[in-house]
């Protein structure tokens, strides 16, 4: 079973459901919505037809919705039409309100001249032009132009080591969100981090406005900034997964530190029972071309190897020629560093850190090291709002996990959660009708025919048995939380499929 997941960003070549459709088949876990670009309405459509495509191939399928955050940019260009910076000359941007030329050009970040100082770096188009300020008055920011090139309207600004005064949520960022819950998506991606105080404001915003009976949408922080590396165990702290957005993080950083800091932001993620996405031109290539390059493919498996829970594709997926074949490509590629590194999968990380004294903790360990000691390589997990299973995968002890779970909710947000494989129960049937029950009405239905943990627990070698994925007399390791609901306790149990109850 593959561990890592796929999320790809959906946009005008893959927002049809017959095109979902496609990307399920081939191994879609995940689909973001960027809301920099589009409507609100043309998103909601996208999202539409994603749950009806998962809907008809009965497969979970969990969405995610990327706010824009603050952009600064340029504006507006005379006739529209690119102008050439040459290095060593001189360049103005400024707040007033102008037609840009080859001398000046505005920018839509009227406090931009307050924030600079003399000698900072400012890099327009995600980075190919760098101009260093020289002066500044009131409006007008003078630069040297140190990398020359094309600038065309509306690029990016970044302004790397430069604190700017700006918050993470936008007015457009609040509304984008309380759609977004509207929509009752599984994540929400947070862009411009700078600190926890960022995260803990969204987070806040998403627990008030939550309508799910059990756990909500969970918060992911975009990693882009300078200032987010140097407070991220803080960051980490606040928020429930983190996004390594290596295009902006190249920015403002340094192209050569990225993969320093994809390694460490992934590691401390999965060490905190965080989750985490690898982002940004992973198959970059394949927006034009059928086949990813070398370094691609080794790029993709180098974020296997570092323990990813989910890589993502943007551009290829969104507006490439070929966004069913990335997929596969990506599920390719990510099958052969699975099955390289297997052995290193099956190292509990966690094994590896001091005690926690947390009772999950202790229970996903003793899950771990009873498969080991039964010698078999999957466990199940129940689990009401997706939590356990969660804090199971960070375990990374390369074991194959599978979720039960009541809710339906939990149940497509765990399909992009490393080595997670979610199951809804299977009487309810994942149907239309039975996603749009509440759940209490689900636990209820749970409740008539389960009273007992035995019994639950063979409903769960039922589901497992009807989705082919044991076999009679094979051994397992069942595990699970605090179920409030479903007269579970806190247990890990050793599980033969196949066996009457009596003689366990």
């Amino acid at each position: 079973m593959r561990k890592a997941k796929i999320l790809a960003t959906l946009g005008p070549s893959s927002s049809s459901q017959e095109m979902i459709e496609s990307m399920l088949d081939a191994g879609l876990n995940a689909v973001r919505i960027n809301m920099s670009h589009g409507s609100q309405d043309e998103h909601a459509a996208t999202i539409a037809a994603a749950r009806a495509a998962a809907e008809k191939l009965m497969k979970p399928l969990a969405v995610l919705v990327d706010l824009s955050g603050p952009k600064i940019r340029t504006r507006t260009l005379a006739e529209g039409k690119p102008v050439l910076l040459v290095k060593g000359e001189q360049f103005v941007i400024t707040n007033r309100e102008i037609v840009g030329n080859v001398n000046e050009v505005g920018t839509n970040f009227f406090d931009l001249p307050s924030a600079v100082e003399p000698e900072a770096r400012i890099l327009l188009d995600d980075g190919a032009i760098e101009l260093v300020v020289e002066s500044k008055t009131d409006t007008d920011i003078t630069c040297r132009v140190v990398t020359g090139g094309i600038l065309s309207e509306r690029k990016g600004i970044n302004l790397p080591h430069t604190s700017l005064p700006i918050p993470s949520l936008t007015d457009k960022d609040r509304s984008d969100l309380e759609w977004a819950m509207g929509q009752n998506v599984d994540y929400i991606a947070l862009s411009f981090v700078r600190t926890a105080a960022d995260c803990k404001e969204v987070k806040d915003i998403i627990k008030q406005l939550n309508t799910r009976k059990l756990g909500r949408a969970l918060l992911v922080a975009k990693i882009e900034k300078a200032e987010a590396i140097e407070n991220l165990m803080e960051i980490i702290a606040e928020t429930d997964g983190l996004m390594v957005a290596r295009g902006d993080l190249g920015v403002e950083t340094s192209v050569e530190l990225v993969p320093v800091y994809q390694k460490r932001i992934i590691e401390l993620a999965v060490a905190h029972d965080k989750f985490v996405i690898t982002a940004t031109q992973m198959l970059q290539s394949m927006i034009e071309n059928p086949f990813p390059t070398r370094a691609e493919a080794s790029d993709v498996a180098n974020a296997v190897w570092d323990g990813t829970d989910a890589v993502m594709l943007s551009a290829e997926t969104a507006a490439g020629k070929y966004p069913v074949e990335a997929i596969k490509t990506m599920v390719r590629i990510i099958d052969a560093a699975e099955t390289i590194k297997a052995d290193k999968l099956r190292k509990p990380v966690k094994f590896q850190q001091e005690p926690s004294r947390r009772t999950s903790q202790a229970l996903c360990k003793a899950a771990a090291y009873a498969a080991k000691e039964m010698m078999t390589e999957k466990v199940v997990v129940f689990t009401e709002s997706g939590l356990m299973a969660r804090r199971l995968s960070s375990v990374r002890s390369g074991l194959q996990t599978y979720a039960l779970t009541t809710s339906a909710d939990a149940c497509d947000q765990l399909a992009m959660i490393w080595g997670v494989r979610p199951f809804f129960d299977h009487r309810l049937n994942m149907s239309a009708k039975s996603r749009s029950l509440d759940e209490s009405t689900m636990l209820d239905l749970m409740n008539v025919e389960c009273d007992a943990t035995e019994e639950m627990l063979k409903l769960g070698e039922e589901t497992l048995l009807a989705a082919k994925v044991v076999e009679d007399g094979e051994t397992i390791i069942m595990l699970a939380g605090r179920l409030s609901g479903l007269g579970l306790s806190s247990s890990v149990v050793v599980w033969t499929i196949g066996e009457e109850i009596a003689r366990r």
